[in-house]
């Protein structure tokens, strides 16, 4: 369930011995970690706690940013091949973290030999050109050349002892946190004196970045008296009312209004604002409201009018996301790169019942799968079952 910007008190997070103000998700975007590639120490990435509000969706936080990718070098101690892919235990000196790698699907007869076969010649070329072609030409040679290079290195299996350099989603499988490679390289360190940079980068990194707690741009101590601010107040603690009544199937927005603690924070915003609020400004409220819980994946809007299920408490929407995936593996066209989640809501939204869940909640579902170890990312955004 989303949570507000609220101060929450962090319980084991790695060094942390403050509280935060944690960010909704609608704001994550705002924090320039959240998508990027992360360069953290494989114990901050073990420790870290998934982000609250949030336990399924594979973000966690550091300090208060959400955290979901990561980029790592260590050394492997730990190689096992499989059919489609590597598992690899890598030490960086803070700690061990396993790496999934997918093997390259670059059959010999159209990967490395098709480069061999292209002609970057310019005969024929007008005497004018000449000079700007070769350069060119000379340009798409040297990049063939680097592309073969990374081919063959990518067929190669790393061996124990050597440094890999991985890039990824943080995700959890069977109880264990690893990293879900997006991109992978072998690095060739004699000297060390790559490790050594990376780690005073790093160093610094964390000192005017990750250790500095996200503030949102123009944030005050105040509250917000705008009328998007009561939605934004709202929706916060509808998502708290949710969590804290688990026997809340479904609900309709009529029946949100007649919750105490949620009709309070309509009437505090219309006594500091002075005005009065009739029954439609209401109804209104908490309309957009919901309608932000559901942008977030939280709950869904039913065949039925006005009726909002709770996507985690509806087992009939899992096992039906987990179905789609199922049968769509044994489709020879998803069988080794996983269907997109884009695939699997069209699928879903063939069935009646289904026909208003949003993308975000697809995603969060795949999630939540994705943690029960019951399907695998195979890359971002792609799904597979096992």
């Amino acid at each position: 369930m989303a949570e507000g910007p609220s101060t929450l008190e962090s319980s084991s997070q790695v060094g942390n011995e403050k509280s935060y103000s944690y960010l909704p998700q609608t704001y994550w975007g705002l924090d320039p970690l959240h998508r990027a590639f992360v360069k953290m120490f494989v114990r901050d990435v073990l420790e870290m706690d998934n982000y609250p509000g949030h336990p399924v969706m594979n973000v966690y936080a550091y300090k208060n940013h959400p955290i979901s990718r990561v980029d790592l070098v260590g050394w492997v101690v730990r190689v096992e091949e499989r059919e489609k892919l590597f598992n690899y235990a890598i030490d960086d000196g803070t700690g061990v973290i396993g790496c999934t790698c997918w093997k390259p699907r670059v059959q010999s007869t159209t990967g490395e030999g098709l480069i061999d076969n292209i002609d970057y010649s310019t005969t024929g070329a007008s005497t004018s050109a000449d000079s700007a072609e070769q350069e060119f030409a000379e340009f798409l040679a040297l990049k063939t050349q680097e592309i073969k290079k990374c081919v063959r290195q990518l067929r190669q299996p790393v061996k124990l002892g050597d440094l890999l350099h991985v890039r990824g989603r943080i995700k959890s499988y069977r109880g264990r946190r690893e990293v879900g490679a997006a991109y992978f390289r072998l690095v060739v360190d004699l000297t060390s004196s790559t490790e050594i940079n990376r780690t005073m980068e790093q160093l610094q990194l964390y000192q005017d970045f990750y250790d500095v707690p996200f503030q949102l741009p123009g944030c005050q101590e105040g509250g917000d008296n705008s009328e998007a601010g009561v939605v934004k107040s709202l929706q916060d603690a509808i998502a708290d009312f949710l969590n804290t009544n688990s026997t809340v199937l479904n609900f309709e927005i009529k029946e949100l209004a007649t919750v105490d603690s949620l009709m309070a924070i309509v009437q505090k915003a219309r006594k500091e604002k002075d005005s009065t609020i009739n029954a439609k400004q209401v109804f209104s409220l908490f309309t957009r409201a919901v309608g932000g819980l559901e942008e977030l994946g939280i709950v869904y809007k039913s065949d039925k009018d006005n009726l909002y299920v709770v996507i985690d408490r509806d087992a009939t929407l899992e096992s039906g996301v987990l179905d789609i995936v199922r049968r769509e593996s044994q489709n020879p066209k998803y069988s080794e790169s996983g269907c997109h989640y884009r695939h699997v809501l069209d699928c879903l939204r063939t069935n009646h019942r289904f026909s208003g869940v949003s993308p975000n909640v697809v995603v969060h579902i795949l999630d939540k799968l994705e943690s029960q170890s019951d399907v695998i990312s195979t890359s971002e955004n792609y799904y597979i079952a096992f």
